[in-house]
């Protein structure tokens, strides 16, 4: 490996564990929660319109809180940080289980979306845990707690609702929530930044990479001067707004997850008013997306890295792009189909390739952001990313507008998908120069003989 990587810390299993499991319970709670819908619209005498702004309402305190987590993500101990947040969710679920309204619930649940601002810290600790060549496989791990946490929400979550009601839902991770936050606790924090000075030997030294395949990164196009620790915000966003790649990136996957939060969250609706199936039989039919989910957090990742291993130093552009438009294709007939045979073949298929980008995309925008700075333009990302949580309000009010069909709600957002891929190639014009400057900047921040 190069001079910079020799040094590095290993760190186990322990940091992908814990970091997978605070997806786990994002995710799964969101699940649960979409089986809850029933329950609270009888009982608060809510519209669709509502109860999609109860997503919405999360994105606020998700976007807002963003900026000082990724501050803090980038100058405080980040294991620390999370472990704090995920306590602040816990409390939370345990309110929303409580309270007698709706606009209590809007309260309880605007706390839950602490953990929507906590992103800007797992992803830093993901880049510094490992190097370029394995970050695909990390975050796969890493995102495949989101689908364990769905078949978490959509199983345990169903037969609770069922039997005691939609605050069941809320209650069944709080014991959960408590674990996760004294695992956090026990994470070591790594040093930020010093695995990407060897990122040009660490691509030609990979395990497994073919020993004929020659990966030279091109000369970086700029030279950094910033001092990341003391910087201003001014002087932080005029640097990450220089990073094209992450941008094309991170705007790709808002596009292409503004239909996938909705279709988490009114999916089991989806399945009990088109099909007229029971609580159970519906999460039953979701739980086949949830197989596909996981099938496709989990191969992205490895597919992308593989391909780096054999000389495609664009996997991690292109795995997403195509993956993207692909899903478009299995999607309108998973959300069009009478039959429902068909409907859970294509919703398998939608499955794998809705996530097949997510983590090679998001190793993508680790790999281009010093690590001084990841934190700060992980936040900046979040922001933009937030928009994507507001598809469930959307949704309910095109739901509404068509007398309450989601399916046609739903299918008329589908077409996102291809193009966010299409907003995913432009990132391959200035990927290789902007990982150039980070491996210049690690050596520039982290010298060799330095400590």
């Amino acid at each position: 490996m190069g001079d910079g990587a020799r040094r590095v810390k290993r760190y186990g299993a322990l940091p992908i564990v814990a970091l997978a499991a605070t997806q786990m319970l994002e995710q799964g709670e969101r699940l649960s929660l979409s089986q809850a819908l029933d329950g609270m619209k009888l009982e608060f005498g809510a519209s669709d319109a509502a109860l999609g702004g109860i997503s919405a309402a999360m994105t606020v305190v998700g976007a807002l809180g963003a900026l000082p987590f990724g501050w803090l993500a980038d100058r405080t101990r980040r294991t620390f940080l999370l472990a704090g947040a995920m306590g602040v969710w816990t409390v939370c679920m345990g309110l929303s289980a409580l309270v007698p309204g709706l606009l209590l619930l809007y309260v309880a649940r605007i706390g839950v979306g602490v953990v929507e601002a906590n992103g800007p810290a797992a992803v830093s600790l993901l880049a510094d845990y490992y190097p370029v060549q394995d970050r695909g496989r990390a975050m796969s791990r890493y995102q495949a707690g989101s689908a364990i946490g769905g078949g978490i929400g959509l199983g345990l979550g169903g037969v609770l609702i069922g039997a005691y009601g939609f605050r069941a839902g809320f209650w069944m991770w709080v014991p959960l929530g408590i674990g996760v936050t004294l695992l956090l606790l026990r994470v070591p924090e790594p040093v930020r930044g010093e695995r990407d000075a060897g990122i040009a030997a660490d691509l030609h030294e990979a395990e497994g990479a073919d020993p004929r395949v020659h990966l030279d990164l091109p000369q970086p196009t700029r030279v950094g001067t910033l001092d990341y620790a003391n910087a201003t915000p001014r002087e932080c966003l005029r640097e990450v707004l220089r990073i094209r790649s992450m941008w094309f990136a991170a705007l790709s996957l808002t596009i292409s997850q503004f239909f996938l939060a909705a279709l988490g969250y009114w999916g089991i609706e989806y399945f009990k008013r088109d099909f007229g199936l029971s609580e159970q039989a519906a999460g039953g039919y979701a739980v086949l997306l949830g197989l596909g989910a996981f099938a496709g957090l989990v191969g992205g990742g490895l597919l992308s890295d593989r391909l780096l291993q054999r000389g495609v130093l664009q996997a991690r552009v292109l795995v997403p792009a195509v993956s993207s438009i692909l899903a478009t294709v299995t999607l309108l007939p998973a959300l069009v189909a009478t039959d429902l045979t068909v409907v859970a073949v294509f919703f398998f298929l939608s499955g794998v390739l809705v996530t097949l980008p997510v983590a090679p995309a998001e190793a993508l925008m680790a790999d281009v952001v010093p690590g001084g700075l990841r934190g700060r333009a992980a936040s900046a990302r979040s922001i933009l990313r937030s928009v994507a949580s507001t598809s469930p309000l959307l949704v309910g009010l095109l739901s509404d507008a068509l007398d309450e069909n989601l399916g046609l709600a739903l299918a008329l957002l589908s077409p996102l998908f291809a193009v966010g891929g299409g907003v995913m190639f432009l990132a391959a014009r200035t990927y290789p120069a902007d990982l150039a400057f980070v491996a210049a900047e690690a050596k520039r921040t982290h010298p060799v003989g330095s400590g």
